[in-house]
């Protein structure tokens, strides 16, 4: 029975392996679970190179001399007012904040911006392009893009559907 003594080392050293690569693999399990759970709060502002863009009404036409703000907390920080094309621009402004189109005979619209002058955020050129919904309506009648190609769309199903 010679080979009882070594089977049983076989045994162990196997049972050490097997112990080491569930302890490996619950661990590996463990992490991945925290690494989900950690992934769960995804940043959804938008991140853009500069605060600029268009405000229109839902027929296309632009919202001229509009109150636009840049607000952290609840309190604007920066401030500004569309021209006669509808479009508006802040300088030097970085940073985290809740964009926001104050109420006028529309209603108003809002998103969450991040201003950093990262390599993405410059090369993708986007820009706030909002469409204010009617007065009547609470936030959820405007919308907020940064693709223009989503925005002209989103007017065309407008125009269609008046």
């Amino acid at each position: 029975m010679t080979f009882a003594a070594s089977d049983s080392i076989g045994n162990s050293r196997q049972r050490g392996f097997r112990l080491r690569c569930f302890l490996g693999l619950s661990f590996l399990w463990v992490t991945a679970g925290i690494a989900l759970h950690a992934q769960v709060e995804i940043d959804r502002a938008v991140h853009l190179a500069k605060a600029e863009g268009y405000v229109v009404n839902i027929q296309g036409k632009p919202l001229q001399h509009a109150e636009v703000t840049l607000d952290q907390n609840g309190k604007p920080i920066y401030t500004t007012r569309t021209d006669d094309r509808g479009a508006f621009h802040f300088d030097h402004a970085s940073g985290h904040y809740t964009f926001r189109v104050a109420r006028t005979e529309y209603a108003p619209a809002e998103e969450d911006v991040i201003l950093d002058f990262q390599i993405a955020s410059s090369l993708a050129r986007k820009k706030l392009y909002v469409i204010v919904g009617p007065g009547a309506c609470a936030d959820t009648c405007s919308s907020v893009f940064t693709s223009k190609h989503d925005f002209q769309k989103a007017l065309k199903k407008h125009q269609n559907t008046n």
